[in-house]
């Protein structure tokens, strides 16, 4: 059993973070968990963070242990009528398997709800990522169901399972 992280922090996304990144997603193995299907070039991704300041749907931090860049976390689709948004997470292949996603899924989580006051966080697991559910089960999301069928994986459709958790210090309607 793997102690728990103890100095996993989230800290705003910045140029420092790029290559890292870029690499992740080129990773193939972490590009099929996260159901991405094309490579991203450099002037691609460098486009990419050039247009998140300007986005209001989307909320980026990269994950830091001691300060080492290990992953990113981030809130997409953000929907501030309905005060909720999409959490989706990726880790470095040497950084998993360590409670350090469940962490940077609890940290945002915080954020979430409390300095942005959103109600509802979802995400979507592919199915054949047992080991990315868990950890968000272990940041106290909860499955809501299955998509059968939901995503294209290589040669065939594969299910996604659709985990919440829900804001109930503030479960008022503003």
């Amino acid at each position: 059993m793997s102690t728990p992280p103890t100095g996993v922090a989230l800290v705003a996304f910045g140029r420092q973070h790029l290559a890292s990144t870029l690499q992740w997603t080129n990773d193939p193995e972490l590009a099929r968990l996260l159901d991405r299907r094309d490579r991203v070039t450099e002037d691609e991704h460098q486009r990419w963070f050039d247009s998140l300041g300007g986005r209001h749907d989307t909320v980026f931090f990269a994950i830091e242990e001691e300060s080492v860049h290990i992953g990113n976390v981030w809130l997409a689709d953000i929907n501030a009528r309905h005060r909720k948004a999409e959490v989706r997470v990726v880790l470095a292949p040497n950084a998993a398997n360590r409670g350090r996603g469940s962490r940077a899924i609890e940290l945002v989580t915080v954020e979430a709800f409390g300095r942005m006051n959103l109600h509802r966080l979802y995400a979507f697991v592919l199915a054949f990522n047992p080991r990315g559910r868990r950890a968000f089960e272990k940041a106290g999301f909860a499955i809501e169901g299955t998509l059968r069928d939901d995503r294209v994986d290589g040669a065939g459709f594969v299910d996604a399972v659709l985990l919440s958790r829900i804001n109930t210090i503030t479960a008022t309607v503003e």
